[in-house]
């Protein structure tokens, strides 16, 4: 692909060869010339033509405005599809601080409107780099039913399908276009339809919202944390990490174990790692890879679910007080024969084990690794009733052995939110009038695919907030104050 790599070779950071992947068909990786580091790929459909494209680069800042991206994004277009661009046009530019996403696509001729997804997309840094391109040139069949109902019938179905939850949440600025990176008690938006069709049918129903149930009231165990969590006097403390106010202790049953890390995102092999707070002494992660090899008989997701409780009880004596249990349904069976193959990796004789990544997977040269499957049980933190959005404690319990193999601990980073009013200020009708009060029910085409995975393009309503481009998702139970959604800089056609 001699052509495209010339093309190509106009937009990359450095000069690159390339050579044909070993994993996909019609995609092609990218190296630099002189440190031979992959930088990038690219990929083409049967009849030659560049469909995606990718530079793995970090998205350095620059000044880039959105016009000038977009003018990068069009030359980019032209050096590949230049005749073919005439279908298309300019339809968003996105703003992600340090880059933005220029969108080209179909517009129907009917009603004028843009077709989601059927043309280009372009990443463009503030920099001046494109970094990513595809190419969506998918057949696809137009809906073209006749609107039958008015943007006010619509709004009145959409906003009668709404609920709201009181909850407390933080109102990070990240997130949301006029957060303050507080703890507010508000309403939070919950909505059961996503679009109204335009046709006058039935839409489609959704459901949002948290399925939980109270914790009986216990004692607190008498074991040990690290009982609790399946360590035996087998187990050897191999080595502890002091970092950044955490403490990370690994431990095994081996007498030598060959590697492992303190990062806790991932297991290593034949350890497992428990990381707590220095200050607090509270446990915060655990993270099991130890390998699996008898699996008896069957734990009762009733016994497993008590395990996962009296740990959260270890951690807080009133934790019936703290959290609510996510409901959880029983799984299907599984034959003992049929043990989750996903969890065991097998290196076949003849294939090199030095091509699989460590990040990917955790098998190692010599053996054969199972691990242990798992019920899953996640815990809500409440405070006086109320939900605080965003804090679910996860705890994974093996199957057979009844150890903990995972926790992953979630609290607020402050107690700030102790302090907030348990009682609204905003009535509920009152937040629900404050919502539509800028909502607008906006025409567009929405994207769905049928029995046979075929494209189709229906009319349907959906949410729209013109005054704040991003949707309100959150209203301040207090102020009375609509939160809504950062999309940055945008400009939607």
């Amino acid at each position: 692909m001699e052509a495209i790599l010339k093309t190509l070779q106009l937009f990359l950071p450095t000069k690159a060869y390339e050579t044909p992947s070993q994993y996909e068909e019609n995609m092609f990786d990218l190296f630099d010339e002189v440190t031979d580091e992959e930088i990038g790929c690219y990929s083409i459909n049967e009849n030659g033509e560049l469909i995606s494209f990718i530079v793995y680069a970090e998205e350095a800042s620059g000044h880039l405005a959105k016009d000038q991206a977009a003018q990068v994004a069009e030359k980019f277009i032209d050096a590949f599809h230049y005749e073919k661009k005439k279908e298309y046009e300019l339809s968003a530019i996105l703003d992600f601080d340090k880059s933005y996403i220029i969108i080209y696509e179909k517009r129907e001729e009917k009603y004028g409107l843009f077709l989601p997804n059927t043309g280009f997309s372009v990443t463009v840094t503030t920099s001046g780099l494109v970094v990513n391109f595809s190419l969506s040139d998918e057949d696809y069949v137009i809906n073209n039913a006749d609107v039958v109902i008015s943007k006010e019938e619509a709004k009145k179905r959409y906003v009668e399908s709404l609920d709201f939850e009181l909850a407390i949440q933080k109102l990070d600025e990240e997130s949301y276009k006029n957060g303050d990176d507080a703890y507010h008690l508000t309403y939070s938006v919950i909505e059961h339809l996503m679009d109204i069709p335009a046709d006058g049918k039935e839409p489609v129903s959704i459901k949002e919202e948290h399925n939980v149930a109270t914790i009986a009231e216990q004692p607190s165990p008498t074991k040990s944390i690290y009982q609790l969590i399946g360590l035996t006097s087998a187990h050897k403390l191999v080595d502890v990490h002091h970092e950044a106010g955490k403490r990370t202790e690994i431990w095994s049953t081996l007498e030598s174990v060959q590697s492992f890390t303190f990062d806790m995102d991932g297991p290593d092999y034949h350890v497992i790692k428990l990381c707590f707070d220095e200050e607090t002494g509270m446990l915060q992660r655990v993270v099991s890879g130890e390998a699996f090899e008898h699996p008896g008989e069957e734990l009762s997701m009733d016994d497993a679910k008590q395990r996962a409780v009296d740990l959260m009880f270890s951690l807080f004596p009133d934790a019936n007080k703290r959290f609510k249990l996510e409901a959880l349904e029983e799984p299907d069976p599984i034959d003992d024969d049929e043990l989750e193959e996903e969890d065991l990796i097998d290196l076949d004789d003849d294939e090199d084990p030095e091509e699989y990544d460590d990040e990917d997977c955790y098998a190692e040269e010599e053996e054969d690794i199972e691990f242990e499957s798992t019920y899953t049980f996640y815990f809500h933190l409440f405070h006086e009733g109320i939900r605080v959005d965003q804090n679910v404690t996860m705890i994974e319990v093996g199957k057979y052995s009844g150890k903990i193999t995972n926790v992953d601990l979630a609290l607020p980073e402050t107690l700030a939110y102790l302090t907030l009013p348990s009682k609204p200020v905003i009535s509920y009708e009152e937040a629900k009038e404050i919502y539509q009060r800028d909502l607008e029910m906006e025409l567009t085409f929405i994207r769905e695919s049928d029995e046979q995975d075929n494209t189709i393009y229906s009319l349907s309503y959906v949410p729209a907030f013109p005054k704040t481009v991003g949707h309100v998702r959150v209203i301040d139970a207090i102020t009375g104050e609509a939160i809504y959604v950062n999309v940055g800089d945008a400009v939607f056609l």
